[in-house]
């Protein structure tokens, strides 16, 4: 019957006429495919590793960022490229505050928290280096842009508004007072934070890590006030982490 009907449209010698039904199906199952990758299969940055895809394995990946080494436990680590790559311009860690908890199932919930007491702090390491210390780039960075004088708050850090219209409209600055010795108190930590009135306020810091990388790190504002705490622990796992690339082979 359907010889007979398709019969009358193209002629016999332009059969086998189940080469049409066959394309059909074809072009189906691959407009289909299409459509099921464009909605559910993996995006760009699923294919360049980049994309937030955490782990529980603890195992140390060996990574090298601007030509320092670091060995990283994979816990740490929110994609695929930081752990399958050996050579990055920028790898990216995640923790929870206070302790520095590393990624688990069980936490998983608390790692995709944005609200204002959100316990997710992140830790960008990239290639690059100031060149100065920390003195230094109060001065020459943000001084010229600051209103009025600072407050010195009761955990140790002097706080200061950024004039209106200035490259930090909206933002309050923080730098430690430490006591120590004139280098120490050079490189005493700076937080440039978004100020109180944001949806959900987080703070930055960042530091030199040898000659060639650097390292920075993102928290909520809420924990500012426990800042040397979470200031001396990030710093000692950047070294951990240099310290075990050292002794890996």
């Amino acid at each position: 019957m359907i010889k007979r009907i398709l019969s009358r449209a193209i002629p016999e010698h332009e059969w086998p006429i189940w080469a049409i039904p066959l394309a059909v199906l074809i072009g189906f199952l691959i407009s289909s495919g299409l459509v099921y990758l464009f909605y559910f299969g993996p995006g760009l940055r699923d294919l360049q590793g980049v994309s937030y895809r955490p782990t529980d394995d603890p195992a140390r990946v060996r990574v090298e960022v601007g030509g320092t080494l670091f060995a990283v436990p994979a816990h740490f680590t929110r994609n695929g490229q930081t752990r399958s790559r050996r050579e990055l311009a920028h790898a990216e860690l995640h923790a929870l505050l206070p302790e520095l908890q590393p990624w688990h199932p069980a936490l998983a919930k608390q790692f995709l928290r944005a609200d204002k007491q959100s316990p997710l702090i992140v830790i960008n390491l990239r290639a690059g280096k100031r060149n100065f210390p920390e003195a230094r780039v109060f001065d020459a960075l943000y001084k010229p842009y600051l209103k009025g004088a600072g407050a010195v708050r009761k955990d140790g850090l002097q706080g200061f508004n950024f004039q209106p219209n200035s490259p930090y409209d909206r933002k309050q600055i923080f730098r430690a007072l430490p006591a120590g010795s004139t280098e120490e108190r050079a490189k005493a930590p700076l937080f440039i934070c978004d100020t109180k009135d944001h949806p959900s306020p987080s703070c930055e810091s960042r530091f030199d890590i040898g000659n060639t990388a650097q390292a920075s790190f993102v928290f909520k504002r809420a924990h500012l006030s426990d800042w040397e705490n979470i200031d001396t622990r990030i710093k000692d796992m950047i070294r951990s982490a240099r310290a075990s690339a050292r002794t890996q082979n």
